[in-house]
């Protein structure tokens, strides 16, 4: 349980280095929002890598190891977090029962911005389980 509890925190701290990211990349500089999304988790994921290592889980194991696994797991569960995205973004903009949803959302952030956010949500999940379950196993 603690270690959940500590990778919720770095959790924390990694999604607002990601959406801090994005926000800085897609919200004020309008560049794509793929090369935004990829930039924001390769920022977050790096921290997550130190923070996880060192701090939760305290591991010991041989990094080249731990680092070939952490991207093994960082990348479907990023394909994962672009397949919500990508889902999202087009319910956002085409879906007629969430037009008033968009209207509201419009006046705060980019729609688009929204979907990372509900993105980020499945990748916290995703990857906790299979960095606990692999990466950073003792």
């Amino acid at each position: 349980m603690l270690h959940f509890i500590k990778y919720n925190a770095i959790g924390i701290i990694n999604t607002l280095i990601t959406l801090a990211v994005v926000w800085v990349l897609h919200q004020w500089l309008d560049w794509n929002k793929e090369i935004s999304n990829f930039l924001g988790f390769v920022a977050g994921g790096i921290n997550s890598y130190l923070m996880n290592r060192i701090w939760n889980f305290k591991s010991e194991n041989r990094k080249r190891t731990e680092i070939v696994r952490f991207i093994i797991v960082f990348l479907p569960s990023y394909a994962l977090n672009l397949v919500t995205l990508e889902g999202c973004t087009y319910l956002l903009e085409n879906a007629s029962w969430l037009e008033s949803f968009s209207a509201w959302i419009s006046q705060f952030m980019k729609p688009t911005y929204f979907a990372n956010i509900v993105a980020n949500g499945v990748y916290v999940v995703v990857s906790f389980l299979l960095y606990k379950k692999w990466v950073f196993r003792k």
